[in-house]
């Protein structure tokens, strides 16, 4: 019943079909998209929200007790919620993207410059203060900064615990983006939601399923050109350029990439809510979802050959990185190419500067 389910969908999303009762097919398009958001995307919103709520506690238990311990946790937590985000891009589809809830929650590159002149304004830190603020001032990036300075996490620490303002200027920053965090659960919940159910349109600007998959294709794309190849200088520039690298003073590029590269193979693959049965079932094979997850295993195969962080690797020259560049373009080709032609999607331009 679940394959006939979504041959339905698959059917109907194409507009190549006969069907003897309407109404019992939209419940069933209606259901699969509400679904999709239900099983895959409110999941992962939540967990961000969760993540940045401990965030917040953790920089108030290094406002009340600065010790190593507490440094130490705050840090940490960052690296959950780093990871967190990476996998709410895999569902940044364009009507979410106009919001810009992406860049308020973590903007890349940042400038220190900025941030420490707000720093030295030694005022009161909140969410008004910063909403009028530049996104390269605020987000995870700026604590990312804060608790990592450059890679230097004693110079990190004694900045914190020699300065108040500076804590509370990282706890109002957390505080703004556990509010854009709310903004962007409240798009959804508030209404759009019920939108993206109900998009079934030849446009596919407009369609949810063709927009959830171009968000696959797009977030790949994101990780090839912007996350991996323009720092190490495989794409349009033969230069390394490391200042662009997201997240390179935490060295946690590697682990938010992974992360969203997992998140796109469960939305794929293992999600009960999915991609791959659709395929598998138009095609009449599993031969173009085995090519994918065999796709999968090889990018994974090749973040893990990199056995430093990203920044370390790149500035080594380690050829594990272009081996990775290689696998995602492949993994890339079977997205765009095979599964979105099975799907009759049309791939729509790819923003590879921003998630």
């Amino acid at each position: 019943m679940k394959k006939i389910a979504y041959t339905l969908i698959a059917i109907s999303t194409l507009y190549f079909f006969s069907c003897k009762n309407d109404n019992e097919t939209t419940e069933i398009i209606d259901t699969f998209y509400e679904d999709y958001y239900n099983v895959n995307i409110a999941p992962a919103n939540t967990a961000l929200k969760l993540s940045i709520e401990n965030q917040i506690l953790a920089i108030e238990d290094f406002k009340t007790n600065p010790t190593n311990a507490n440094f130490e946790n705050l840090r940490e937590q960052w690296r959950s919620c780093a990871t967190s985000f990476a996998k709410t891009s895999t569902y940044n589809i364009n009507p979410v993207k106009l919001g810009f809830y992406d860049t308020n929650i973590f903007n890349f590159p940042i400038n220190t410059e900025l941030i420490e002149d707000n720093i030295k304004e030694q005022t009161i830190y909140n969410t008004a203060y910063l909403e009028t603020k530049s996104t390269v001032t605020k987000g995870l990036g700026t604590l990312e900064y804060l608790f990592f300075n450059v890679q230097d996490s004693t110079t990190a620490f004694l900045l914190l615990e020699e300065d108040t303002f500076r804590v509370n200027y990282a706890l109002a920053v957390a505080e703004e983006v556990l509010r854009q965090t709310n903004l962007l659960i409240s798009f959804w919940e508030d209404g759009y939601k019920d939108e993206f159910a109900n998009s079934k349109s030849i446009s596919c600007t407009v369609d949810a399923r063709c927009l959830a998959f171009n968000q696959l294709i797009n977030l790949l794309d994101i990780i090839k050109v912007t996350k991996l190849g323009k720092p190490a200088g495989l794409e349009t520039s033969e230069n390394i350029d490391l200042e662009i690298l997201q997240a390179f003073r935490s060295e946690t590029s590697l682990d938010i990439i992974k992360s969203s590269i997992q998140e796109v193979e469960y939305t794929y693959s293992t999600s009960t809510v999915n991609f791959s049965e659709l395929v598998d079932e138009i095609a009449e094979s599993e031969e173009i979802s085995n090519e994918i997850n065999s796709a999968f295993i090889q990018v994974y195969n090749d973040i893990d050959a990199i056995n430093s962080s990203l920044y370390s690797a790149i500035l080594n020259n380690d050829p594990n990185v272009v081996e990775l560049h290689t696998s995602l373009t492949e993994l890339i080709r079977y997205f765009s190419v095979d599964a979105a032609s099975t799907l009759s999607v049309t791939v729509l331009p790819t923003d590879n500067d921003g998630d």
